[in-house]
């Protein structure tokens, strides 16, 4: 690929496209703007008639969404989405994109998306692009949670993280444990929870996870393994995992 990139703004928001514009100047020397599409009908038809390298795509529009458009477009550009729900990035990361751009678009957070786009080699390196998306889906996925819906009877409670003190995992059933005492029944899995929450909360074992705020002691055990005495009402002990040494070592690190 070229060292400029032939590119389409897509986003059914005039403003929005004004914007990246706008942000898009200083990086003339390697971005060519050759055209604008306000919808994903028009976005498809503009695609195979420009074949540009490269799209800046917006997902939820009207007519086609971004992803519908990559589905029907023959020509395959390198895409960057810009948008302003991260509950795509999952599925953003099965794409041909090389990020995944929250609105409203930062400034630094562009400029790391045209150095990453500038980097690539010609023959696009497929597992690099998945390590680098891999990498941005796991930073907006565990942003902006704070608490985790409960589904009780025929309502839904929201459990603030703050206030859980451990997950832990029996059969098919997640549990959450709060700080003080409740325990509440989840659909999610261990595996989901793990890739959803933020760094304050630690896997220990295959069935457990632990909010690090919680932990108020932790003791060796037999066979490399250590036992946790959390700092909630019932005063709970969870033993880790044999498996799971580096992470607890990381817990007694100052």
């Amino acid at each position: 690929m070229t060292s400029t990139y032939k590119t389409l703004l897509i986003d059914d928001e005039a403003l929005a496209r004004k914007r990246l514009r706008k942000m898009l100047l200083p990086y003339a020397d390697k971005i060519e703007l050759i055209g604008e599409a306000r919808n994903g009908n028009q976005a498809i038809e503009m695609i195979g008639n420009l074949k540009p390298d490269l799209i800046f795509l917006d997902i939820q529009m009207p007519g086609k969404s971004g992803f519908e458009v990559l589905q029907e477009s023959h020509h395959q550009p390198v895409v960057i989405f810009c948008t302003a729900h991260d509950e795509y990035a999952l599925q953003a990361f099965e794409t041909s994109s090389i990020d995944y751009l929250l609105k409203p678009v930062k400034e630094d957070r562009l400029a790391k998306s045209i150095e990453k786009l500038h980097s690539l080699k010609s023959e696009n390196n497929q597992s690099e692009l998945e390590h680098f998306l891999a990498q941005q889906v796991k930073q907006i996925s565990k942003k902006e949670i704070s608490s985790i819906p409960v589904k009780i009877a025929d309502r839904v409670i929201f459990v603030d993280l703050n206030d859980i003190s451990h997950f832990t995992a029996e059969d098919k059933y997640v549990s959450i444990h709060t700080s003080s005492g409740k325990e509440y029944v989840i659909d999610h899995s261990l595996q989901y929870l793990s890739d959803k929450l933020d760094e304050k909360f630690v896997r220990i074992q295959r069935s457990c996870i632990v909010n690090v705020s919680y932990i108020k002691e932790i003791k060796r055990y037999m066979g490399g393994r250590y036992i946790l005495k959390l700092n909630n009402q019932k005063i709970s002990k969870v033993i880790s995992g044999r498996n799971y040494q580096e992470q607890i070592k990381n817990l007694m690190i100052f």
